[in-house]
């Protein structure tokens, strides 16, 4: 499946949803969130290429789509590991594939309702977004946290993570070397230009440690700088930054452009 059959665009989806009983999902519901795309999607060709292949850049894979975390009003319950949202909530999704955006938005249209966790949500409303990006500078704010690690082999074949801050200048190394391999993947050619990014208001209570099926992550939220070409800003809008796009991270809203 190549990039040329799909197009270039950036869309976002975004959806209203209710429940009209108070929705309880784990306090980790990524997992609810990404399974429910991987399934509403009619053409199983594709869903099964993007769920099984995804795009390859030497031994790294990436399905090159993302998602928010949900907004509304909510009341989390530690002891019991649950969040509990009442009334209505939104959603994101943003992808640089055309057909995935497509797929979900014309499977969600002919459905009415969606089943979460065993509950039932109502699609209240589907609307679209395409970033207006024309400047080089993009002030932001995460909508889902970024992740940004690497990963090392002992001589005995453990397998250790390390996390990093925004204060670590790896930080903004690794998120430049992801884009670019994400970028390279997608289209088949190098990135050209510069990314950068830059930590503008990052608080302590902006760490965010969450779990994804087995794997502890550590994640941050914030506000940032992003600086580039409009073509490596916009391709950065749809795939999102850093690590686990696909699994619910890296996720941003554009507050201002410069």
């Amino acid at each position: 499946m190549t990039t040329s059959e799909e197009g270039a665009g950036v869309l976002r989806l975004i959806l209203r949803l209710k429940s009209e009983r108070p929705l309880t999902l784990p306090m980790n519901y990524q997992q609810i969130i990404q399974g429910f795309l991987y399934r509403v999607m009619e053409d199983r060709e594709f869903g099964y290429f993007l769920h099984e292949e995804g795009y390859h850049h030497g031994k790294r894979v990436f399905k090159l789509f993302t998602y928010s975390r949900l907004s509304g009003d909510f009341r989390t319950d530690s002891a019991k590991k649950t969040i509990t949202f009442h009334g209505e909530i939104r959603l994101q999704i943003g992808s640089v594939i055309p057909k995935f955006i497509q797929e979900i938005g014309k499977s969600l249209l002919k459905a009415q309702t969606l089943q979460w966790n065993g509950q039932n949500v109502e699609i209240v409303e589907i609307g679209y977004r395409e970033p207006e990006i024309h400047d080089s500078v993009c002030k932001i704010r995460m909508i889902s946290p970024i992740t940004v690690y690497s990963t090392y082999e002992s001589e005995e074949g453990k397998k250790t993570t390390q996390y990093f801050d925004p204060d670590d200048p790896a930080f903004a190394h690794l998120i430049r070397e992801n884009l670019r391999k994400k970028y390279e993947a997608y289209y088949g050619r190098t990135m050209d230009g510069t990314f950068a990014i830059r930590a503008l208001q990052v608080k302590p209570s902006d760490k965010v440690i969450t779990r994804f099926k087995d794997f502890l992550i550590s994640a941050w939220n914030g506000i940032y700088e992003i600086t580039g070409t409009p073509e490596i800003l916009r391709f950065a809008y749809g795939t999102g930054l850093g690590g686990r796009n696909s699994q619910g991270f890296g996720m941003f809203d554009i507050i201002a452009t410069h």
